[in-house]
C-alpha cells in the first residue's frame, strides 16, 4: 500500500492506488519525458493528460479502473512531475510528447484522449497536430485561453510555486503546508494529500515543488477548438472555471454533436474533488 495514503482515504481509492503501475521514460524533442502506464500492451488506449502545475499522479486513483479492458497512459508534461524542464514551452510540444509516450507505451489502438485543464487545450492541440492518434477528445474543465488568460494564470500561481527552483523548503512536512489549489475549491483531503505528496522533490537545497513556474510564460499556439471531426466531451464543474462561450467555441460546428456534462456542485479539480463521477462520464465515452 503507498504510504501516501491517508488514513481517512476509503477502500476504493486505496485499492486504486495500490495498483502499481508500470514507469519508464522517454526522449522528446531532447528532454526525459516520464509516464506511467496500466493495463496490457497493444489494448485499446487511454491516454490522460493532467493540468498546469500538476503531476501524472493525478490520475493514481482513475486509472486502474481501465486497466483490464484499456492500456492506459499517463504522463507528466515537460516542465512537470518527474520529466525534465524546457527553455520554454509550446503546446505543440506538449502535444509531440503525448503522441510519442502514447506509442512507446503501445497505446495508441482506438484510444481516447483525457486532458484536465491545462492537459485539455495539450489534447486540442494533439488532435490538431496529430489527428490519427485518438478516436475520442475529452476535456475535463479546460478553460479555452487566450493571453490575457495566461497573464492571469501567472499572477494567480502561489508564491511558493518554484520560479526556476529557486523556492525550497526545509523540510516534506513544511513544503506540504504550502500545497494549495488553483483556483481553490472543496476537495477531498485524501486525494488532495496523495498528490500532495507526489509534487515535491528533495534536492541539495531542500525540499521544493516539481512543476517549472515558467511553463506557461511564452505560450503563444493556443488552439481556440478542435477540428471538426472531433469525437468530442466537455465536463465542466458546476463551480469550475469554464464559461458557455468557451463551451460555444469548442462544440460548435463539429461534424458530430458534443457531449457536454456538468457536475454539480465541482470546482475546477474534479479528479481530486469528484473522481467517482468524473469516472462514471468516463466510462459512459467509452461505451459509445
Amino acid at each position: 500500500m503507498s504510504t501516501n495514503v491517508t488514513a481517512d482515504a476509503p477502500e476504493w481509492f486505496r485499492t486504486a492506488v495500490a495498483s502499481e503501475p508500470e514507469h519508464s521514460s522517454i526522449t522528446v524533442h531532447g528532454a526525459r519525458i516520464a509516464y506511467r502506464c496500466w493495463g496490457e500492451p497493444g489494448a485499446p488506449g487511454l491516454i490522460l493528460v493532467h493540468g498546469g502545475a500538476a503531476h501524472s499522479g493525478w490520475w493514481d486513483h482513475i486509472a486502474p479502473r481501465y486497466a483490464q479492458d484499456r492500456r492506459v497512459v499517463a504522463l507528466d508534461l515537460s516542465g512537470h512531475g518527474d520529466s525534465d524542464w524546457r527553455d520554454t514551452y509550446r503546446l505543440g510540444t506538449w502535444a509531440d510528447e503525448v503522441t510519442a509516450v502514447a506509442a512507446a507505451a503501445e497505446a495508441t489502438t482506438e484510444a481516447v484522449l483525457v486532458g484536465h485543464s491545462l492537459g485539455g487545450l495539450v489534447g486540442i492541440r494533439t488532435s490538431i497536430a496529430h489527428p490519427d492518434l485518438a478516436e475520442q477528445l475529452v476535456l475535463v474543465d479546460s478553460r479555452i485561453l487566450d493571453a490575457a488568460m495566461l497573464d492571469e494564470i501567472q499572477r494567480n500561481q502561489p508564491e511558493e510555486g518554484i520560479p526556476r527552483g529557486s523556492k525550497h523548503y526545509p523540510s516534506l512536512e513544511a513544503a506540504l503546508e504550502r500545497f494549495r489549489l488553483v483556483p481553490d475549491h472543496a476537495s477531498l483531503d485524501f486525494a488532495r494529500e496523495y498528490v500532495a505528496r507526489q509534487s515535491v522533490v528533495r534536492d541539495d537545497d531542500g525540499w521544493r515543488w516539481k512543476f517549472d513556474r515558467g511553463f506557461a510564460d511564452e505560450l503563444t499556439d493556443l488552439p481556440s477548438r478542435p477540428p471538426n471531426d472531433c469525437r468530442l466531451s466537455v465536463i465542466h464543474g458546476e463551480h469550475g472555471v469554464v464559461t458557455p462561450a468557451m463551451i460555444d467555441t469548442v462544440t460548435t460546428g463539429l461534424d458530430e454533436p458534443a457531449r457536454v456534462v456538468e457536475l454539480v456542485g465541482a470546482g475546477h479539480h474534479i479528479p481530486l474533488e469528484q473522481p467517482l463521477e468524473l469516472m462514471d462520464v468516463i466510462d459512459d465515452v467509452l461505451r459509445a
